[in-house]
């Protein structure tokens, strides 16, 4: 799997397993040798390390390191012109006027080193508080492997209570730092559940070794990320990935989630529910389990769902009791729709950003990217005609009329990442 093998080399790439030379290399990815006694008191980890010290970080792409936005396109619950976006290795960059201008913000995030180069984790998700915006998580890995301890990586969850000014590390409960999706309640920003994904370490380092498994799952915290537990949802939901938690506009309690494994689908878990905020969750739609569904969206009252398969697209009209599929040759990279009108959705394929106004019937090109595809696209919850997309290489476009149309706003490498250090 691609990410399994780019993500790692963070945590993994170039490490001996001689015992001197993995300590010298365990200094430079977690501050210094103090940092073991620290952690020895602190066994989640969540001490800042090196998170006090800003590092430029990756600006440009590398062939193992291609520089993705993931899904970590996020827009203010309350003002749409507030937008944060994560990174690969650079941290995250925020615009607080609609893109006109932007900021980056790394304080508090660790960092670590890997081909000579000083990287950030992989900014995987990214939530805001709808009750109190200034508060954030976001999910973020450095491919499968531990949190804390001389061998842990940067990533992890992170925190802000201050719009993403800071940020602070909240794993404890946690073993494994591939984490892919978060969300976070509508009405408490004490209450969150993120997804983890299981997988394998590609590399060697100190009692870590190639081959090793780190149990992914469902996991939630009710005490705003000092604790997290674990929720059983059913066999062989550790050898899952979760892309995507959704919820219900109309019923923020209600959340969706899709488990998928991609060594092959007979551990997938596929659709699952919950209606108690992610304290409990049923499988619904099990006829779809064995597929690949990459993205998926929900309408605000749960009648109608989107759901991207490979180059396809599945749509239920009945809450997952029966779907449709329609051959429109997707990229299976991401789908939103307006929630106020489900038959309004915009989508992606290999070559832009389509959309569509009557349900998948037909369908208008919106982007034309040429050999780099679209990765997100985000409505923004408080006005649904200001819409941002952006795709690899991080050229950034916005439509102001409910998707008809994008202007390209900005190249956030080119005009952000390369001008502030």
């Amino acid at each position: 799997m691609i990410f399994l093998i780019v993500t790692s080399v963070l945590l993994l790439s170039g490490c001996s397993t001689d015992q001197d030379t993995s300590n010298e290399n365990n200094e430079i990815n977690n501050g210094t040798s103090e940092q073991y006694d620290e952690e020895e008191l602190d066994p989640c980890g969540n001490d800042i390390g090196n998170g006090d010290e800003i590092v430029f970080g990756q600006v440009t792409p590398t062939e193992w390191n291609p520089d993705n936005p993931f899904r970590s396109l996020t827009i203010h619950p309350n003002d749409p012109n507030i937008i944060l976006i994560g990174t690969e290795a650079n941290g995250f960059v925020k615009s607080i006027d609609g893109g006109e201008t932007w900021t980056r913000l790394r304080h508090g995030l660790r960092h670590s080193e890997a081909s000579g180069e000083q990287l950030y984790p992989e900014v995987y998700d990214i939530a805001f508080s709808e009750s109190n915006p200034d508060i954030i998580y976001a999910v973020t890995t450095s491919g499968p492997g531990p949190l804390a301890g001389p061998y842990g990586g940067s990533g992890g969850i992170y925190k802000s209570i201050d719009g993403g000014e800071t940020w602070a590390r909240k794993n404890c409960g946690l073993d494994n730092e591939w984490i892919l999706c978060v969300h976070v309640s509508s009405d408490n920003p004490d209450v969150a559940v993120i997804g983890i994904a299981g997988g394998e370490a590609s590399g060697s380092w100190g009692d870590i070794k190639a081959g090793d498994y780190f149990d992914g799952g469902i996991f939630r915290t009710t005490d705003g990320g000092e604790n997290w537990y674990r929720v059983n949802l059913t066999d062989n939901d550790n050898k899952n990935e979760y892309k995507y938690i959704k919820s219900l506009k109309d019923d923020p309690s209600v959340l969706y989630l899709f488990g998928l494994n991609w060594e092959g689908s007979s551990p997938n878990i596929g659709f699952y529910k919950s209606t108690d905020a992610g304290e409990t969750w049923t499988s619904f739609s099990s006829e779809l389990r064995d597929h690949v569904i990459t993205y998926f969206d929900i309408s605000s009252d749960g009648e109608v769902i989107y759901a991207v398969d490979e180059m396809k697209i599945l749509k239920s009209t009945d809450s997952g009791e029966t779907w449709s599929k329609y051959d429109l040759h997707t990229s299976g990279y991401v789908i939103e729709m307006f929630s106020e009108n489900p038959d309004r959705v915009l989508f992606s394929k290999i070559d832009g950003v389509y959309l569509s106004e009557d349900g998948l019937q037909t369908e208008t090109k919106v982007i034309d990217v040429k050999g780099r595809h679209p990765s997100d696209i985000a409505i923004a919850p408080s006005d649904s005609n200001i819409v941002y997309a952006i795709d690899i290489g991080y050229d950034l476009y916005k439509s102001v009329d409910g998707g008809k149309t994008f202007t390209k706003i900005v190249n956030l490498r080119e005009d952000v990442l390369e001008v502030i250090p």
